[in-house]
């Protein structure tokens, strides 16, 4: 029982490892690589680009039974340069790919109003590169 208990660790920490390590150069480079709001192939892999300059759009909803008028907006940012997506990875130049979130760090900060708070609510979104100041 010792061993298939050790047999079966084993297999699970083999598969973490092979999760965590980036996909080839070789492998990437047959994908298509898609801009983003174009349509995505449903049937097979490819690269997301987020082009630096090009709008992407984020819909923001504040909804719940707690109101009686709910609030829907759509915001547009454009990045600073280009990003490339592949699964849970990121790449700024389609060679060197690391995990998503070591790439882009992200933050949301909210404050409801309240006693603590009698002041309009906030909602901060805030995406930086790693290493970016």
């Amino acid at each position: 029982m010792k061993q298939i208990i050790a047999a079966l660790l084993l297999c699970l920490i083999s598969a973490g490892f092979a999760a965590a390590a980036p996909p080839s150069y070789n492998d990437l480079a047959k994908l298509p690589v898609i801009r983003f709001g174009e349509p995505v192939p449903a049937d097979k892999d490819y690269i997301l680009l987020f082009s630096a300059g090009q709008t992407v759009t984020i819909a923001v909803s504040i909804e719940g039974s707690l109101f009686d008028k709910t609030a829907n907006t759509e915001l547009m940012v454009t990045p600073a340069r280009d990003i490339m997506v592949y699964r849970d990875w990121a790449s700024l130049d389609g060679r060197k790919w690391i995990p998503r979130g070591e790439l882009i760090k992200s933050d949301v900060f909210v404050k409801i109003p309240g006693y603590n708070h009698p002041n309009p609510g906030i909602l901060k979104v805030r995406m930086d590169l790693a290493g970016a100041k």
